[in-house]
């Protein structure tokens, strides 16, 4: 079970999770919440992640320029392409802001499969519990959804990223 934000607790995919990456899950749901989504999905926890995760994995987000100003500005960017791609014209951005959501978003299919592969990274390591590290990875890892296509238009180096976190950790 995790904590959120107004107290109650939920079920979180992949438990056991560290009490490291408690303040993240929980950050992740407002991130969702703040964005009126009725999920919460990997780019919500990589945000969370950019804003309350340990110190060595906000400097290696502030190295590749994914601090939560970049963060915001690549997720902008993706939507923008992706709008383009089915031949939508962006929308301008005031346009978009929405009041945030108050009921608790579920759980999307790629935070739950962000989570189950960190929990299963940390397995594989012989731990008990999925870290910050693990869970970047798990995120980086993903092929499909909004996260990859953010770091592919931002020009991320997803290797790299994570090797500068572990680095700093």
């Amino acid at each position: 079970m995790s904590e959120t934000p107004d107290g109650s607790t939920q079920n979180v995919p992949g438990q056991p999770l560290s009490r490291a990456l408690r303040p993240v899950i929980i950050r992740s749901v407002t991130e969702a919440q703040q964005r009126s989504s009725a999920t919460v999905e990997a780019e919500h926890l990589l945000l969370a992640l950019s804003r309350d995760g340990s110190p060595s994995v906000r400097t290696a987000f502030a190295d590749a320029g994914l601090d939560p100003d970049g963060l915001e500005a690549a997720l902008a960017g993706e939507r923008a392409a992706s709008l383009r791609v089915a031949g939508v014209t962006p929308p301008p951005a005031e346009r978009l802001a929405a009041a945030p959501r108050v009921t608790r978003p579920r759980w999307g299919a790629s935070a739950r499969e962000a989570l189950v592969r960190a929990h299963r990274t940390a397995a594989a390591n012989r731990r008990q519990r999925s870290g910050e590290l693990d869970l970047l990875a798990a995120i980086l890892g993903l092929e499909l959804g909004t996260v990859p296509r953010l770091l592919t238009l931002a020009g991320v180096d997803r290797e790299g990223l994570l090797a500068s976190a572990r680095r700093a950790a």
